[in-house]
């Protein structure tokens, strides 16, 4: 549920400069854990590259031959060095690269999960709204914003308007900073971090969301 009917915007220097209200939809939005979850296993999966791979005995090198006779030797028989049993043999129920972890996630589940996470960060003021982010793409003049805004060091979701992508470049260095334009936002990445940066025209565009 909603804990606040207002975002708080702030000046370059981190002093408040005006209210922006919230509309009812994302102050009554309610947070549906279990179709969230739904959604984040999905682009989780989805994401996931699938590259372990081990071999089986028919696809390790050598063993061609039995390695000593069935009886008279003494010791327990023995057909290949590829068997399981063997170290550097074959591997049994391992991981292997032709599985295939795609989840499909219809689109309607994927806007609902993206306008509960949009709300509940609203709502619960993780979202830091600045009138209008620096025209510079110099890294140093980011790094005094986040300094100011007491962003520094904190794991923040920077969410660009498709006229603020040139920002990029200044933004992409500063530590534990992730860069993503507001149309390509989804709950996925959203979650994974506890705090968003974006711009007074940002802020709208994720309204738009709810």
């Amino acid at each position: 549920m909603a804990t606040t009917d207002h975002i708080t915007v702030v000046n370059a220097q981190g002093e408040a400069v005006r209210e922006l209200a919230l509309p009812e939809a994302v102050r009554t939005r309610s947070l549906k854990s279990g179709l969230v979850h739904q959604v984040v296993v999905a682009y989780a999966a989805n994401r996931r590259a699938g590259t372990a791979h081990t071999k089986t005995r028919d696809e390790v090198a050598g063993g061609g031959r039995k390695p000593w006779r069935q009886k008279g030797t003494g010791r327990a028989r023995h057909g290949s060095i590829r068997s399981p049993l063997w170290v550097g043999g074959g591997v049994v129920f391992g991981p292997r690269s032709t599985r295939n972890y795609t989840q499909r996630l219809p689109r309607e589940l994927k806007n609902q999960a993206r306008a509960m996470v949009v709300g509940d960060y609203l709502a619960s003021a993780k979202v830091t709204v600045v009138n209008e982010l620096p025209q510079a793409d110099k890294t140093k003049v980011f790094a005094t914003l986040f300094k100011d805004l007491k962003l520094s060091g904190r794991r923040t979701l920077v969410l660009l308007t498709s006229s603020e992508q040139s920002l990029r470049r200044g933004l992409m260095n500063l530590p534990k900073v992730e860069v993503m334009g507001v149309r390509e936002f989804n709950a996925y990445d959203g979650l994974r971090y506890p705090r968003w940066l974006v711009s007074q025209a940002g802020a709208a565009e994720l309204i738009k969301f709810v």
